[in-house]
């Protein structure tokens, strides 16, 4: 991937924050903001916030949640806890995970983690085969293939074929649980190992790199919330009663899209508080493009952002036109990006390899 990224010594720059009074603070957009002194962004200021503060944190609510679902799974099997709880724990993990991978970054696209427990779409057969062959520990679910395991088998065998206590699938649905629990954990320590790069080392190219890349994973995210999750279902339904969404079992598709919406727009734009300090805090796209100046590409953005945002917000059932009326407006954020702010970044738009299928 080629990319240009302008780093220059760390500066400040006085800008002003003229966001339009009155926008959708309900929406999570602030209201307004008055003349903010901004600092000069740089990759190494972007770098740094992205793996202390966005992925760091998320990383470790993930391996939380992921923890309590296998202790929930165990409790249940053992015929002491109920399918109800389960399901809450699943839930919260799920949401955990979809935050977190919403943009693929670094440990996420090396150990491609997305096709080892979120492959799509699950294959039932392969659940009912890998129950048979009864593998009994991490390394036996090695052999098990990605669409038989993860958060879509465990869905399965809680609203689809529910596993009852005492039995094989239930003990295969606790070791996939365990499976999804290890990768949280290294995703934990990854993220961690990120979190200490030196990313302010002359020449050094860790920063610019980075910062490339996270661009086109967010765009990569927003395409596969918005094509392959939302659009792709829709448009390939044929005579099918309703679309094939991920997460249809559990009825948690649309807390699934907001999950993953929610971090990309808290990647993109400032929401409200203080103004990021350079080098520790989380420096959204916008701030980044206004720290240089940028200010009407900025607005522009912003714009488009809350547009989706909006659409997002009023998305109450997966209903086919509802849903293409959400996705029309993520193709205006996806246009905004390669368009004008990409570009406006010298970052060049390249799409890499998408985890699962």
């Amino acid at each position: 991937m080629k990319h240009h990224c302008a780093f220059r010594p760390f500066a400040w720059a006085c800008t002003a924050l003229a966001l339009v009074a009155g926008t959708a603070s309900a929406q999570g957009f602030p209201a307004a903001y008055a003349e903010v002194a901004l600092p000069f962004y740089n990759p190494a200021h972007l770098s740094a916030g992205l793996a202390t503060q966005w992925y760091g944190t998320n990383a470790s609510a993930f391996e939380k949640s992921a923890q309590a679902m296998v202790g929930s799974w165990q409790q249940y099997c053992e015929g002491k806890g109920s399918a109800t709880e389960v399901r809450e724990r699943w839930r919260a993990a799920a949401t955990d995970w979809e935050r977190l991978s919403a943009v693929a970054l670094g440990p996420l696209i090396e150990r491609r983690s997305m096709r080892l427990i979120d492959f799509q779409p699950l294959r039932p057969a392969a659940v009912r085969k890998a129950i048979t062959t009864a593998p009994t520990d991490l390394l036996g679910m090695e052999r098990v293939g990605a669409p038989a395991k993860g958060f879509p088998a465990l869905e399965w065998l809680l609203w689809t074929e529910a596993a009852a206590p005492n039995t094989p699938a239930c003990r295969y649905a606790t070791l996939a649980a365990r499976e999804v629990h290890a990768e949280a954990q290294a995703l934990q320590k990854g993220f961690a190992k990120l979190a200490q790069t030196p990313w302010d080392e002359d020449e050094s190219m860790a920063a610019p790199d980075l910062m490339a890349e996270f661009i086109n994973q967010w765009i990569g995210g927003l395409e596969r919330l918005r094509w392959q999750q939302m659009e792709k279902p829709v448009r390939s339904q044929g005579k099918a009663a309703t679309p094939d969404f991920a997460r249809s079992a559990s009825q948690t598709s649309l807390q699934s899209w907001r999950a993953q919406w929610s971090a990309l727009q808290t990647l993109a734009v400032h929401s409200a508080g203080a103004v990021p300090v350079a080098g520790k805090d989380i420096v959204p796209i916008e701030l980044y493009l206004r720290g240089r100046g940028l200010n009407d590409l900025a607005q522009q953005w912003v714009n488009a952002v809350q547009a989706a945002n909006q659409a997002m917000a009023q998305l109450a059932s997966t209903d086919k036109d509802a849903v293409l009326q959400a996705v029309k407006a993520l193709n205006q954020v996806k246009q905004q990006m390669q368009d004008k702010v990409a570009p406006a970044l010298q970052v060049n738009i390249g799409f890499s390899d998408a985890d699962g299928d």
